[in-house]
């Protein structure tokens, strides 16, 4: 707790943002977790239990889904590294306000199918408002981590934002997924599931509102070189070269591949296992949800500090291997007090990488920035999404695919043994062996804590806000070896 104190009190260089504007870029995050805990986790299990569609159709449609998001990213991406900044309306916050709306809309209409639909009605209904959520979704998710790396230039900034944004989308994370743990374990009540949940979906676009309404930015946030307007695919042709020459971009795109995406349905496995493997009672699971996440906030303000003493990377390798094994662990638990220790480390060892990865992929977009001379925050974005993103459907896919292989029937009060069985497998060692295996790409990740403060001082001389912090944004481009001919 005192670490914890002294996290909120250190001193700070003059310049820096304060905890107020920490607060503020970390808002955001809070509505767009529980927009996201209810589709990716709560709709599956609600679709599956309370609709009746057969969970390998609701697999399929997530891997479309998956596939939509890959392929609409990287476009979204580059078109918002074209949108310019615009004083009246400025550029990201723009793109907020107007996602945010749809996104909150496509969620609500997805409770109101009925499970006397013809099958096909159902399959069509759910995927099409996935993919105008998906749409809207991306754009403000993009445009929020982008947004937060031009009004937080430098490393620290950045992991500080970073921790608080989890405590934002933590507590969002609570409010998606207190009810579904209440109410689709054991006894299920459509009428009460669909009224709680649009309550939910209420108060959600409330926080959204509360949350974008006091951001603002400054021509100072946006001084970019890129002034041509070059077509989008044509852009994108020439900006993904960057892509490929950033060994740092590529390794980390394999950690995030093989060891990240094994985390991406720890919500959907823990409800399965909860009702069918674990066999508890609705607040035994809302417990074993929120109590874990609890005991992480107050190792959340440590992991700065970890940052700064073991760099980013070597930070994720040492989390990783605790975190495989708690994993593993899992297709031996009984019990909720021997559930609740391991889903504790899971929980923790998870966030270590939750709160390290969006300041470690802002210093690789700083690289780029610093090595051709042009931002293309956007388009990274864009990119890791359109090789990521599919991984998290394609794990639900898995899921599904191993669950209907093992008999799990859609529905049913019961499951069988071996369906059970599936269950655990697919929720304990399947990820685990992921999660190790996806330390190795880390390894070839060579950004030590040197270049972490190097790309940490070249980012704030180009986007503090204060023109006199650091120097100009032309004398750090010509002092950087950047290459101006891109």
């Amino acid at each position: 707790m005192q670490k914890a104190a002294r996290f909120w009190s250190r001193q700070k260089p003059e310049g820096t943002i304060t905890g107020r504007q920490k607060f503020q870029l970390a808002f955001p995050q809070m509505p767009l977790a529980i927009s996201n805990g209810l589709i990716h986790s709560a709709y599956i299990k609600f679709y599956t239990d309370i609709i009746g569609l057969d969970i390998q159709l609701v697999g399929i449609i997530w891997m479309l889904f998956g596939i939509w998001n890959a392929v609409n990213d990287p476009m979204m991406g580059v078109f918002i590294d074209r949108l310019k900044y615009k004083p009246q309306r400025g550029k990201y916050t723009y793109l907020l306000r107007v996602t945010a709306p749809i996104t909150v809309l496509s969620s609500a209409a997805m409770l109101y199918a009925q499970p006397d639909w013809p099958t096909w009605v159902t399959f069509a209904f759910l995927a099409v408002l996935l993919f105008v959520y998906d749409t809207t979704q991306t754009g403000y998710a993009i445009s929020y981590s982008n947004y937060i790396l031009v009004a937080a230039p430098t490393s620290e900034e950045r992991l500080d934002v970073s921790v608080v944004t989890m405590y934002a989308g933590q507590l969002g994370a609570f409010l998606s997924m207190i009810i579904p743990t209440l109410l689709l374990v054991g006894d299920v009540d459509r009428t009460l599931v669909v009224v709680l949940f649009s309550a939910v979906v209420l108060i959600n676009s409330l926080l959204y509102y509360f949350a974008l309404r006091p951001l603002k930015e400054t021509p100072g946030m946006f001084r970019e070189l890129r002034t041509d307007e070059g077509k989008l695919l044509e852009q994108l042709r020439t900006d993904a070269k960057s892509l490929i020459r950033s060994k740092l971009f590529l390794s980390y795109l394999f950690y995030q591949i093989i060891g990240r995406g094994a985390t991406a349905i720890l919500f959907t496995q823990l409800l399965y296992m909860a009702d069918h493997a674990l066999g508890l009672k609705g607040i035994e699971t809302t417990l074993l949800d929120v109590v874990p996440g609890l005991v992480m906030f107050l190792f959340l303000p440590l992991f700065p500090k970890l940052s700064s003493l073991f760099g980013m990377r070597n930070l994720l390798i040492f989390a990783s291997i605790p975190l495989g094994l708690s994993y593993m662990s899992l297709y031996f638990v009984n019990g909720f007090w021997a559930a609740m220790i391991v889903y504790i480390g899971i929980i923790i060892f998870t966030n270590i990488g939750s709160v390290v990865g969006g300041p470690l992929f802002g210093s690789i977009i700083d690289e780029d920035e610093r090595r051709t001379g042009i931002r293309k925050a956007g388009l990274f974005s864009g990119m890791n999404a359109l090789l990521t993103v599919p991984i998290g459907g394609l794990h639900t896919m898995v899921f599904t695919s191993i669950l209907a292989f093992y008999g799990f029937v859609s529905g049913a009060e019961a499951q069988s043994a071996a369906a059970v069985s599936g269950i655990r497998m697919a929720s304990s060692f399947l990820p685990g062996v992921l999660i190790l295996l996806g330390m190795i790409p880390l390894f070839f990740f060579q950004m030590d804590k040197k270049m972490e403060k190097e790309l940490s001082d070249f980012s704030a001389g180009m986007h503090r806000t204060d023109n006199n912090q650091k120097g100009s944004a032309e004398e750090i481009i010509s002092t950087s070896g950047g290459e101006e001919d891109e």
